[in-house]
């Protein structure tokens, strides 16, 4: 009954994001369209532009749920996820990091900043694996959230510590950045 009701919710959620942005669309354009009955305008919006983004926040609400469940698991912890472990602490320094050295307006930084982001996320995870390894016990899991916590809030003093240095303009970006957003 909790499938069909989420299965229910997404087909839902999915017209109302069809038939939701700039250019209106009507419920019964959306079908038309999706049918191949729309005009050109209709097929671009729809195919072009509204459907590969929403089928890229499914995937990314997908590996979201995933890395959730998998830090739940690994931790043994049901309210755990990857901040706690200092995952999005690591993945944030590194953005800041790169704002602050380099232009975060230039073209590269589309595809510089995930990459990074990613690099500070992985970094942060070995720190907090090799931190609470023990040579004769391996990992707890009590062990493991007490090290990403004190890493996590060693990586968040650093990061707001770098983010004073920012002007205007970078800080704006970078708060953008953090809160995220499917672009385009």
């Amino acid at each position: 009954l909790i499938v069909i009701g989420c299965v229910l919710l997404l087909v839902i959620s999915l017209i109302i994001s069809m038939d939701t942005g700039y250019i209106k669309m009507s419920p019964l354009d959306v079908l038309r369209t999706l049918f191949g009955k729309g005009t050109e305008k209709e097929k671009l919006i729809l195919f072009d532009f509204r459907l590969p983004r929403i089928v890229i926040s499914m995937l990314v609400g997908a590996g979201l749920a995933l890395s959730g469940c998998i830090i739940q698991s690994v931790s043994k912890n049901p309210l755990a996820d990857p901040g706690i472990l200092g995952i999005n602490a690591g993945a944030s320094l590194m953005v800041i990091l790169y704002v602050l050295i380099f232009s975060a307006e230039s073209f590269l930084s589309v595809f510089t900043l995930p990459f990074l982001a990613l690099i500070g996320a992985g970094a942060t995870a070995v720190i907090v694996y090799l931190f609470s390894y023990k040579r004769d016990e391996g990992i707890s899991t009590m062990r493991l959230v007490l090290t990403g916590v004190a890493v996590q809030a060693g990586i968040s003093a650093l990061t707001t510590l770098l983010v004073v240095k920012l002007d205007d303009t970078q800080y704006s970006f970078v708060v953008a950045w953090q809160a995220g957003s499917i672009w385009g």
